[in-house]
């Protein structure tokens, strides 16, 4: 028997992450949540727990159609230090 990869023939390719930068109560952080259940929930969790540890009060949130790439706005993608995306089920 041969057993067949349906995905093809790839190549793994490595890139470097970004430079992560550092957060404080001045930060502003975007929740990116797409509109699987529970995604909110745990960005939620996330929110509370930066603004407990780190003092945060800045938060842009975004939800997403699960099947369709997210439509950044402009003030999302200029007022954001750091994005947290949530893809749940």
């Amino acid at each position: 028997m041969e057993v067949m990869n349906p995905c093809g023939v790839f190549e793994v390719q490595t890139a470097p992450l970004t430079p992560r930068s550092a957060l404080d109560a001045d930060s502003t952080v975007g929740l990116l949540a797409n509109d699987k259940k529970n995604a909110d929930v745990l960005l939620g969790f996330v929110q509370q727990n930066l603004s407990e540890r780190l003092g945060i009060s800045n938060f842009l949130w975004l939800r997403k159609e699960a099947t369709k790439p997210a439509d950044l706005t402009e003030e999302f993608t200029r007022d954001c230090d750091a994005v947290v995306a949530a893809v749940c089920d």
